[in-house]
């Protein structure tokens, strides 16, 4: 199966530090549709509750997992998450398909292999089940796929109900949705998708987004290159909405994305809104390439301006009316999408990203005009990164104040004290977190 071994190497990629996403386009772009697909379905399976593999497999050999090669521990994670989460393949199959991934990296290795996925596929689901009903917190932080210390925290801070809501959404499998250019019409864009093999419907929070059930490679799919869609969440929509909102209730019309990325959520507000101008910054000279590339696919760049550097110490060219402070985060609200992130976190990084984002905080409410917004946004579900650097930010700032955000039928949900929350809860809404502020 050519899928298992674009999976395999999909998987070395990622160990090195790339992101999944990241190298399945590189990879994908040569397989079959089918293959692709089982390739994507391994390495997210795999990831997404990468330590409950590891502990299943530990269960099930006769030798410490540590001590294997790096090679044969990704061909039995993969195999191991493979047999227990794809239910349309034959176990055996599979089975075979990783035994002779394995004579071709480390023959030794290949009696071991065979043996530990073939009791895994007879015996493994009982383990899952064993878990999945254990009242003890590490067994559930297992079996949902997460790191001890993260459902601890998420327990303490949201309480047993809420916690179990983010636990359950790290296993809710994304799908795309397309922000459409006010010159697509919906309707007959559907209709194209549908021709081309994939199903779409209308998001119930916009009526320019269409969603589908497809998790596919943008870039080959009909209207992308023509600038007639966009792949973005409903809940990265929902906030570079609000800034359209405010720049049209406000009179607002020069911008500054002090964290532009990609430039997804600048070419969303320069499509809608004509009079406006933006200045993007990000630090990756890459992102900055990025944006400029997707700003002149949508043909918006003539509004622009982009700048490589810090944040921090950048200047605008004049000062900005809104600020849209996209802050770096430890990404947890969109680990549904990006799994190897959890992976990655730990508790100092996590203090890290919220020291960087109350300095970004600061510098926006400085640069801001009087009477001007900020609009604050990370996607994380983490106090830490959210309410509390809102409340420092207020505590310092006497002149900033509040503003309340209307849902649109989003189910919000309230910060304690300060701002809104996303949460993860569909395959198209990812977890964020959003505050509006107002310099008076």
């Amino acid at each position: 199966m050519k899928g298992v071994e674009a999976a395999l190497a999909i998987w070395e990629e990622t160990r090195k530090g790339l992101f999944l996403s990241q190298v399945l386009r590189r990879f994908g772009e040569d397989l079959p549709e089918g293959e692709r697909k089982l390739a994507s379905t391994l390495v997210y399976c795999a990831m997404r509750r990468y330590n409950l593999w590891v502990e299943i497999l530990r269960s099930f050999l006769r030798r410490p997992f540590e001590t294997l090669q790096a090679e044969t521990r990704d061909i039995l994670i993969l195999g191991c998450a493979g047999l227990l989460e794809i239910k349309h393949f034959v176990p055996q199959s599979l089975v075979n398909a990783f035994v002779e991934a394995t004579k071709k990296k480390n023959p030794a290795d290949a009696a071991l292999v065979n043996a530990v996925l073939r009791k895994i596929a007879s015996d493994g689901r009982e383990k899952l089940e064993e878990l999945k009903n254990s009242p003890n917190q590490i067994n559930q932080a297992l079996f949902w796929g997460l790191p001890q210390w993260i459902a601890r925290r998420w327990m303490e801070s949201w309480g047993q109900d809420l916690a179990k809501k983010l636990f359950v959404s790290q296993l809710i499998k994304p799908y795309l949705s397309f922000r459409l250019s006010p010159r697509t019409d919906p309707g007959e864009m559907g209709e194209k998708f549908f021709e081309e093999g994939v199903k779409s419907w209308r998001s119930p929070y916009f009526n320019y987004v269409l969603r589908s059930n497809s998790f596919g490679h943008p870039p080959s799919m009909l209207g992308y290159n023509e600038g007639l869609w966009t792949p973005q969440t409903e809940s990265s929509i929902f906030v570079s909405d609000k800034v359209l909102s405010l720049s049209s209730s406000l009179g607002k019309r020069k911008i500054l994305d002090m964290c532009a990325g990609r430039g997804i959520k600048a070419g969303h507000i320069l499509e809608r809104a004509q009079d406006v101008t933006i200045e993007a910054w990000d630090l990756s000279k890459n992102r900055v390439y990025a944006g400029r590339r997707e700003l002149r696919r949508l043909g918006v760049q003539n509004r622009s301006i982009w700048k490589v550097g810090d944040s921090l110490k950048l200047a605008p060219e004049e000062a900005p009316e809104i600020v849209l402070l996209d802050a770096p985060c430890s990404g947890s609200g969109t680990w549904g999408r990006h799994p190897e992130g959890k992976w990655r976190l730990s508790p100092g990084k996590l203090s890290s990203y919220s020291d960087l984002q109350r300095d970004l905080l600061e510098r926006a409410i400085g640069m801001v005009t009087t009477g001007g917004i900020v609009v604050y946004s990370t996607c994380s579900v983490f106090r830490e990164e959210n309410e509390r650097v809102i409340g420092e930010a207020l505590c310092s700032n006497p002149d900033i104040i509040e503003i309340e955000i209307e849902g649109g039928g989003f189910p919000l949900q309230r910060g304690r004290p300060f701002g809104y929350y996303l949460l993860p809860g569909s395959p198209w809404v990812d977890g964020f977190f959003l505050c509006i502020l107002m310099k008076r």
